[in-house]
């Protein structure tokens, strides 16, 4: 943590004393961190948060950019019945997706006014902390003989073990833990998540030599330096593989992708090029309970196939288009299933990822945790689907939340009793 930082925030969740309204807000926590499915996929954590509006509402009032968010995702749940509704005279439409897909932009907005209120009462250490629990718990009914580190064990210790190390704001803790991650990732053939953990150790020594150096404090070089560093690891990382340092099984799967398509990003992930053909048939797009008709399917797949992908599988045709359309991409996603409120909203989270990692690279005040989730929440953005993006998500856009930083601030001085000076100092918890 920094030493700009609420009283809520720079309470220790390890030592802090607990009230039973804390107690209720890490509760809280754990529960959107496990994600429980309700009837029809709905994350109980985003259902209680819906539940509990008038506690967190009004902390929206001078935070624009959530306020947008919330406007966009409801706006978007109401589309994606319009456009079912629009498109289902010439396309079969599923009662039943329309319904998850709607809970699960809805959810969303719960849980992350869920978090926010948690932040004011426990602060952000805290709320990480229990957020990763709630991940980790959820993972217990996953453990058997087909358990991997991959798919199942890295991003929800990631997010544990960084939410711990990040504490104190100590450079070495966050470190040791990022090695030690990458080094389990490079064992179990996790690339993108141990290029993810380099980056955050990269840029995370960047942001302490310039703290060093007292030139902390630019702006757009901050972003544009983010991007670089992921443009380098990204080749460097390429280079790696293919040399064998990730193993032979890792690097025979990553040279088919290169030869399949020219492009390790585009090998890994057709489903691109899948997107990009729907969305062409489909610019305002086709709703959030519809089913891909023959001549969308065929689209995708001539599209896929154009790459060097051969589309005939049953990953397409069952995955993507067996039940409804995934394209592996919460934009994607978003944009087909709710039309352009859909699209909007992403770009909103891409804005308030942006600038809140900006921001704390510029006041030297950024941890690993920040540089992590800004990173995979780019990467969902672009290449996960959007269930697989809301695991974390919305502890993302909490952790990264810079616009609602003074209304946090006056919250937690409240609460604690802190002078006002001391609230106006807040720039992030972890």
């Amino acid at each position: 943590m920094s030493p700009r930082t609420t009283a809520a925030d720079s309470a220790d969740i390890f030592t802090r004393r607990w009230t039973a309204e804390s107690v209720f807000a890490i509760l809280l926590c754990v529960i959107v961190g496990l994600r429980i499915a309700l009837p029809f996929n709905a994350p109980a954590g985003g259902v209680i948060g819906l539940l509990l509006v008038p506690l967190w509402l009004p902390l929206l009032r001078r935070a624009r950019l959530f306020v947008a968010l919330a406007a966009l995702l409801v706006a978007a749940a109401v589309a994606g019945v319009l456009l079912t509704w629009w498109m289902s005279t010439d396309h079969l439409a599923l009662p039943s997706s329309l319904v998850e897909r709607s809970a699960l932009a809805l959810g969303l907005l719960g849980a992350v006014g869920t978090l926010l209120w948690a932040r004011t009462v426990i602060g952000l250490s805290a709320v990480s902390i229990a957020y990763g629990v709630g991940m980790t718990l959820g993972i217990l009914g996953e453990i058997d003989a087909s358990a991997s580190w991959r798919f199942t064990f890295s991003i929800p210790l990631t997010i544990l073990l960084m939410s711990i190390a990040a504490r104190g704001d100590r450079l070495m803790p966050q470190l040791v833990i990022v090695v030690v991650l990458a080094a389990v990732g490079v064992l179990n053939d996790a690339r993108s998540n141990t290029a993810m953990l380099l980056l955050a150790a990269v840029v995370l020594i960047w942001q302490r030599i310039g703290r060093a150096s007292g030139s902390g404090r630019r702006r757009a070089g901050n972003v544009v330096g983010v991007v670089l560093f992921g443009i380098a690891v990204f080749f460097v990382a390429q280079a790696a593989i293919l040399e064998g340092f990730f193993g032979e099984a890792t690097k025979d799967r990553t040279q088919a992708q290169i030869s399949t398509s020219g492009s390790l990003l585009l090998g890994g992930r057709p489903e691109i090029a899948a997107s990009e053909a729907l969305i062409r048939l489909n610019p305002w797009g086709m709703g959030s309970g519809i089913v891909a008709s023959p001549t969308d399917v065929t689209a995708a797949k001539s599209s896929m196939a154009a790459i060097g992908y051969d589309p005939h599988n049953n990953y397409v045709d069952r995955f993507m288009f067996g039940g409804g359309i995934e394209v592996h991409s919460m934009v994607g996603d978003f944009w087909l299933w709710f039309g352009l409120p859909g699209l909007a909203a992403c770009a909103i989270v891409a804005v308030i990822a942006g600038m809140g990692l900006e921001r704390a690279l510029r006041e030297g005040a950024c941890t690993v945790l920040a540089v992590y989730l800004a990173t995979r929440l780019m990467w969902d953005l672009a290449f996960s689907p959007a269930v697989s993006a809301m695991k974390t998500l919305p502890l993302a856009l909490i952790v990264l939340a810079v616009p609602v930083s003074a209304v946090i601030a006056q919250r937690s001085s409240a609460r604690q009793g802190a002078p006002q000076g001391a609230a106006a100092a807040d720039r992030r918890g972890t």
